[in-house]
Formats: C-alpha cells, structure tokens, sequence
C-alpha cells in the first residue's frame, strides 16, 4: 500500500507540479500558521511567534525543494533533464552525431546478428514443456558401431533396441525414438488448389514422440503409441502449422482428411502449433510427422525395422524427476553392452568382446534439440563473434578519442559551470547520460540491421536445400534482446568513462584563465597519452582482423583451386526422384534408357549420364566389403564407399581411366557384374597390383553377389573439399543392381558451353518423357560445391567485410587524433613556420606521430595475430596459421592505409598561415 501511495504521488508530482507545487504552499502555510499559533499559546507576541515560526521552517522554496528531492519523482525528472540537455548538446553537433550512431549500430547489429543465428543453433530451447527435462542419448553426429566407426560411442541405434529399453524405464518417464534424417515425400491432396504432387518434408517419429516431448497439437490430435504398434498398420499423418497455412489452405476441415504420401493413403489426424518445428534445428524443419513404423512406405524401400538392424535413430528421453543421470548413463551404457552381446555371433572372439566392453551411450542435455548445422557451424560462429567483438571495440576506442577531443574543446564551458556551483557529479552524469544515448540510438538501428543481416546469414546457411523451410528465425527473442540491452550499456561505459573521468579532474581556475586553444593543449603529454594508447590498439585489432580474413580468404582460395579428381567446368547435375512418380525397381532401367537417350540428343550436350548421388557428395553410402581370397587382419576396417553409376559417368564427370575399362551399356542386370574402384581402394587390398578381375562381396544385404573388378579410376574427392585422406570407393553399374537398389537421384549432363543455359531445355526434355517426373532441383556442379564450401565462403566474407569495416574505423580514429592533435598544435606549428620551418619539416613532424604509433600498434600485433591464427587453425586449409605471404600483406595494407589518413591532416598543417595562429597568443 505504501508503494502504490508513493507511486501515485510520484505520478502526480510528475504530471500535475502546479498543483503540487499550490498544494505544498497550502501546506507549508498551515503549518507556519499552527506553529506560530503553539507559539502565542506560550506566551509570545504575535510578530515574534510569527519570525520564530519562519527560522524555525526555513526558506518555503528550499523546504519545497527538498520535499521533491525525497520521492523516486526527482530522480526521475533530473533524468528526463539530463536526456533534453544531451538530445540539446547531439543536435549541435550533428555530424559527430550520425558518425557516431553509424559506428555503433554497425558493431552493435554485427554482435546482434551473429549472436541471434548462436541463440537459434546453440541455445534456443524447444517450444515443448519443460525442455530442461529432456536427455538426448549420443552426439548429434552419428558414429560408434554404425558405418564401421569403432570409436566406442554408439549415437545412433537400432528400432528393436528401442523396444527394449521400453520394457525397462527406472529413470525415464518416457523413451521416444526419431529418423536420424529427414524423408523427402511426395504429397497429393484434394485440399491444395491443383490437386496436383508437391514435395515436403516428413520426420519418422514413434507414437510416444509428442507425448515424450510434451508437445500439443493446435487442432486434431498428435501421434499415439497405437499408431507405431504394427508396422504398416496405421497411415496417420501430423502436419506442421506452416504447411497447413501455405499447402492446405488453413482449412479447419483437412482433420479427418486423405492425403496420398508416396502414393500411400494416409489420414491427416492433427496440426501442430506454428511454435513447434520437432527436435531438428536444422536447415530445414518438417512439413509433417509420420508414424515410424510406416517407414517402408514412406521411403519406399525394405524395412528398417527388422531385429538387430541398421542404427539409423535418434533417442531423446524425459527423465524423472529424481533421476540420477550418471546412473542412468550407466544403465543405458549397460542396455547397450547386452544388446550388442545378444546381436553378435557367438561364440563371442576375443576382438568383439573387447570392442563390446568399450561401447557407451551418452547421455546429454536434449532441451536445446538435434542438429547437425551445431557441430558444422559451432567454431565458425565462435570466431565470428570474436570478430564483431573486436569491431565493435574498435569502433568504442574511436568513439572514445572523439569524445575526449569533445570534452577538451567544453573545458571552459564545464569550468564556468564548476564555478557557479555545479556539482562534478551533475557533469558526469550528464556526459553518461549522452554516451547511453548514443548507444542506445546505435542499438536501436543495429537490431534493424540485425534483423536484415540474421535473414541474409540464414538464407547463406541453408542456400543449396532444394525442398523444406528453416526453424532458424530472424526474429530476435528475449534473449537476443537482453543481449543486445547489455551490449548497449557496456559499450556507453567502455566508450563513456575515459570523458567522463577527464571532465572530474578538470580544474576550474587555469581554464578560466585561458582561451578555449591553450585550455585544449594544457595538458601536454598526459592528456595526449590515452588518445594515443587508444589509437595504438585500434592499429593491432585491425592487424589481427586484416590477417585472420587474408588466412581466410587463402584457405577459401586453396579449397576452390585444389584438384578435385574430376573435370567440374561444364558440368549439369539434375536432382530427380522416380519414386515419387511411382515407378518400381523393375521399371527404372527402362526409364534410365529413356532418359539418356533424350539428354544425348540435345543441342549442346556432349555426354549424360545417371548416379546415386553426384561425384562429390556428403551423402555417400558406405558399406564394409569382403574381397575374395583376402585375409583381413585383426581390426582391419574394410568400410568403403559405394556409388551407383550409369554408363559413361566417368566420361561425363571427367574422372581419368588408369587401368580397364569404364561401365558401359551393355552392364546390364543379365551380364555378369562388373565394378570400378578407385587407386586408393586397388593399392590398399591390391598393392602388387594384380586387382583387375578380383571379386569381392558387399556386407549390405541388399547388394547380392560376387563383383568382379573391371576398370580403376583415379582417386577423387567424394564427401567434402576439405578431406586430406584418400577414401576407398567403388562405383557399381546401377543397370545391374536389383530391388530397390537401383534407384539413381541424380543425372548428370557434360556441355559445350555454360551448363546453366540448359535448364529449361533438361526440364522440358524430362517433362516430354514424363510430366509426372518430379525435378527437385538442377545446378551446376560449380553451384554443387560452392554449397559444399558455404561454411568456408560464410566465414570468409563475413572477416573480410568486418576487417575492412575494423580498418576503416581505425583509419577514421587516425585521422581525427591526428586532426585534433594539428588543431592543438597550431600555435606552435604557427611559431615554427613564423621562425623559418620549412612546410616539408612540419609535414615529417606530424607524420612521425603516426609512423611512431603505426610502429608500436604493429610490433604488439604480430605477437597478437600469431596467437589469433593459431585458435582458428582447424578451419584452415593448405597452409600454416602463421603464413607469411598472409602477415606480410595484412602490414603492408594496414601501413599504406594508416598513412593515407595520416597525410591529410599532415598536409593540413603545412599549410597554416602563421599570422592567423599568432593572433591567438
């Protein structure tokens, strides 16, 4: 009640102060009049009882005074007094103004924006309840005992052994199990306004997934534990918020309604909320939730489901209240360990048993969501932010140098007002009052800029996702706003406690003295120090900016000019699906046949050919092999990786023939099987190179038969442009493979000319065999891997662009101390060229001052660039972290710079006429 009292007052006080300011005389009266009437009582006459009662109140304006200095209200308005006197003080000087908003809302809006896209990957929460209770079992990246990777970790796992950790939850109140990997489908609806086939984006969840997560649907129902009880059984669809606005019409109505997945007919049984995008926070986020146990269907391939099958799921559980996690770490490690025996060949060899023993699940904090982007792009970001911070620190010490010349140039003003009786406080605050200002004006626009640069960072981060929409979001949450608050008044007092403590020093009797030139110049060396010192580090950041981008840019270049092992110029790649035009295994050769045979006949086309996936792809399949009349030595990993190709692909993609021949037409599903490996899989199981009609076999169940080699290649880079180490692969004739592994995704097109030119005329011969055929995407093989170096081309624009802003305001830092420093130096340069100096003598004065602090800025710079590199030595690429061709042009470009900005104030100097600067003396 006394708050709300006190409130109310405050208020009033605030918005009413002539009516406060009556009410406080009528009370003062009344109190004078009760005062000098207790007074007559004792005995005094009237005139002394009434100049008692007035010594004894005081002074009614000093009491009214104090009464308004008690409540929060007075704080309050010398506040609002302080903002006007700043807003006064910005508006004369507006061009410092501007600058200095600009400088702030650039390195404000670049922490923001690379701090919103670190919130969205590393520390965004689910919109699920209580996302702190869930625990996600392994890395996010699989690895352990699947694709032959024994590093004793198991992150991902199999559908049975999921159902065994059902039956046994001391810790957990739930267990849900997910796809490790999104399933492009094909959707048809009697809701969409054609009717017609569209692609989306489904996720493989058990029936406990919403429930596990604590998710409700906006409409209809979620996905139940009934619905993934038998395989096959119950075609139930959860679509997102964002698919049902944009796909479906928004229509209320679609609960309860067929779609057609795959050609599937499934039933559309709830609409989740537009909050909700599942447990991926990745590139893309899905269209719609289906029941795991329909995974046959829906990828339209052999069960995954079978016992002791692939590890191809994602757990997350929510565990109880009291659990202990170490405990249930060793629980699940356990499960693992039992499973695992149970699935071996037994009686168990020493080797597997030992492997077993090693094996654990991890379990993790789960409330932040599944990515792979968290991993790709966790360093990055993190050198990022080092970065902006460094700009943003550059731009604080330019802001600084600026205002103390501000500060000098007021001195007399402050002075006068210390000797009226201002208080240094009063001052102080006043100039903090400006600085948070000027800070929060800059914060204001760099979240505008924030905003636009986080949308442009996201587009760049998923640029190459042919189908789906990103949970990643622009929007700044609370988080990214309390940042950006915090950011704003740390960044006032690094750029504002330097001015405001020079200005409580200040001294008022020699300023009064002085005319406002001398006041600036009296404080010799000492006041120029700071000025100095700031400039100094503004000269090593931005040695370490410029040379951190140029190791950037090197790596970025030694990435893209390397040899690939394939011809890239003029290349096409077609992303296509025959499933989703219904065709089956044994009708795809037929449809490969037509294909080719159209493609070759267009104008412009040398070669086309067919593959699983394109020469360079992180997606390739992989699989353990077993080579006739080869012994394996103990722990000898004979993973390799398998593509399916059609004939004329090494032609097509310029991969070079080094012994037999290539897979030709007449490879076909009634000839004998033939392959094609590359030298590095020949010399490791062949080194005496006799591999040309070997045979081996494929540990995948689905590849059947003996291989005979037929033809090696050279080696080539498969999964990324960054990998070193050779890979073992073996390209097999995708016309021989049955069932269902003869699907081919991609076509491939060599041409005479630009590639990108062909598009429309590759769509329209595609159409022509089959409008049905759907065509997910087509680029050039340039734009294929330029999406596979996106994180390297992010993080080199984004320090080239940061360094050049970080020189730009160091360089604009220079010129202003250097022009402050000639403008306090008139006198004396007017006196020097008076008494016979010559303009070159001034010139070389003013540039020893900058040559001196360039000299000191660069020898701590070197030192601090070597340990920079050093920390981002991992993300570079041919070359060491202490490249001299790289140090060497970052010194020369910070050199030639920090002299051009040096010069114009130099050159100003010699030009000050000596007449004029006496006049002052």
């Amino acid at each position: 009640m006394p708050f709300m009292q006190s409130l109310i007052g405050g208020i009033r006080a605030l918005f009413h102060k002539q009516q406060r300011s009556r009410d406080m005389d009528e009370e003062l009266r009344a109190f004078q009049e009760a005062s000098t009437q207790e007074k007559l009582r004792r005995g005094m006459s009237h005139e002394q009882a009434r100049r008692a009662a007035c010594i004894e109140m005081g002074s009614t304006e000093t009491v009214k005074h104090k009464v308004r200095a008690s409540g929060w209200e007075s704080t309050a308005e010398n506040i609002w007094q302080d903002i006007r006197f700043s807003l006064r003080m910005m508006a004369k000087s507006p061009g410092f103004t501007a600058v200095a908003i600009l400088s702030l809302a650039l390195g404000i809006g670049a922490n923001t924006s690379i701090f919103t896209l670190i919130n969205n990957l590393m520390l965004k929460s689910l919109p699920v309840t209580d996302p702190q209770s869930l625990v996600a079992f392994g890395k996010e990246v699989g690895g352990g005992r699947i694709a032959g990777i024994p590093n004793g970790s198991m992150d991902l796992f199999p559908y049975d052994f999921y159902q065994q950790l059902q039956h046994q939850q001391t810790f957990f109140q739930g267990i849900t199990a997910f796809a490790s990997f999104p399933t492009m489908v094909s959707v048809r609806s009697a809701a969409t306004s054609t009717g017609t086939a569209t692609q989306a984006i489904s996720h493989l969840v058990t029936g406990n997934f919403f429930s596990v997560l604590g998710a409700e649907p906006l409409l209809g129902r979620s996905l139940l534990p009934s619905d993934t009880q038998s395989p096959g059984r119950n075609p139930v669809a959860v679509i997102s918020y964002r698919y049902w606005q944009q796909t479906l019409s928004a229509d209320p109505a679609v609960i309860g309604s067929a779609i057609t997945i795959n050609g599937q007919p499934f039933t559309v049984v709830g609409v989740m909320p537009a909050k909700f995008y599942g447990v991926d926070l990745d590139a893309v986020s899905p269209d719609m939730w289906l029941p795991l146990t329909m995974q046959a269907e829906v990828m339209q391939q052999p069960t995954l489901l079978a016992p002791n099958g692939l590890q191809w799921l994602h757990f997350m559980g929510r565990r109880k209240p009291d659990a202990n996690m170490k405990q249930a770490q060793a629980w699940v490690t356990a499960q693992a360990q039992q499973y695992l025996r149970d699935h071996e060949p037994h009686p168990l060899s020493a080797e597997a048993s030992q492997q077993i023993q090693k094996t654990f699940v991890e379990l993790l904090p789960g409330e932040n969501g599944i990515s792979n982007m968290r991993n790709s792009y966790q360093q990055p970001l993190h050198i990022l932010m080092g970065v902006v911070i460094l700009v943003l620190l550059i731009a604080c010490a330019n802001l600084t140098n600026f205002l103390l010349a501000k500060a000098a140039a007021r001195e007399r003003e402050f002075s006068i007002r210390l000797a009226l009786g201002s208080s240094r406080s009063l001052i102080v605050r006043q100039i903090l009052t400006e600085t948070l200002l000027l800070s929060f004006m800059g914060g204001a626009f760099g979240l505008i800029l924030a905003f636009w640069g986080t949308r442009l960072l996201i587009r760049f981060v998923v640029a190459g996702i042919a189908v789906g929409h990103t949970a990643l979001s622009a929007t700044p949450d609370l988080r990214v706003l309390a940042f950006t608050f915090g950011l704003c008044v740390l960044t006032a007092l690094l750029f504002g406690i330097a001015p405001a403590l020079r200005i409580s020093r200040i001294s008022a009797t020699p300023t009064l003295t002085s005319n406002a030139r001398t006041a600036s110049s009296s404080g010799g060396r000492s006041s120029r120090l700071l000025p100095n010192i700031l400039v100094t580090s503004q000269v090593v950041l931005s040695l370490v900016l410029l040379a951190v981008a140029g190791l950037f840019v090197r790596t970025l270049h030694n990435l893209e000019d390397q040899d690939f092992g394939f011809n890239r110029t003029n290349v096409l790649l077609v992303n296509f699906n025959p499933k989703f035009a219904g065709y089956k295994a044994a009708q795809l050769n037929g449809l490969y046949e037509r294909i080719l045979g159209r493609l070759d006949a267009l104008p412009g086309v040398k070669s086309a050919t067919i593959s699983g996936v394109p020469a360079i792809n992180p997606g390739n399949w992989i699989s353990p092999i077993s080579i006739k009349g080869h012994t394996p030595i103990p722990g000898e990993d004979t993973s390799t990786l398998l593509n399916r190709v059609g004939p004329r692909f090494f032609e097509t993609m310029g991969i070079p023939m080094v012994q037999g021949r290539p897979i030709e037409s007449q490879d076909t599903a009634t000839s004998p099987k033939v392959v094609i490996v590359n030298q590095t899989l020949a010399n490791h199981f062949f080194p005496h190179g006799d591999a040309i009609g070997r045979r081996f076999t494929v540990a995948d169940p689905s590849v059947k038969g003996e291989w005979e080699i037929a033809g090696i290649v050279r080696d080539a880079k498969y999964n990324s442009p960054r990998k070193v180490q050779p890979e073992r692969m073996a390209y097999l004739p995708v016309m021989q493979l049955t069932e269902d592994d003869n699907y081919a995704y991609w076509i491939a097109l060599r041409t005479g000319g630009d590639p990108a030119k062909l598009t429309t005329a590759v769509r329209g011969a595609l159409a022509e065999i089959d409008p049905n055929l759907p065509i997910l995407q087509v680029k050039t093989m340039g734009q294929q891997l330029d999406h596979l170096m996106d994180r390297e081309k992010l993080i080199s624009q984004l320090s080239v662009f940061f360094s050049l802003l970080a020189l730009s305001l160091a360089c604009i830092g220079l010129y202003g101390v250097m022009s402050y420093n000639v403008v306090r130096r008139t006198n004396e340069i007017g006196i020097r060229l008076a008494l016979g100096s010559q303009p070159n003598g001034v010139l070389w004065m003013i540039l020893r001052e900058s040559l001196f602090l360039l000299a000191i800025g660069i020898a701590i710079g070197i030192p601090a660039t070597l340990a920079a590199s050093r920390t981002i030595q991992s993300q570079l690429f041919g070359l060491s972290p202490s490249d001299p061709l790289t140090f060497l042009s970052a010194i020369l470009t910070i050199a030639v710079v920090t002299l051009i900005a040096a010069w114009f104030p130099a050159y100003r100097a010699t030009k000050i006429d000596p007449v004029v600067a006496l006049r002052y003396e």
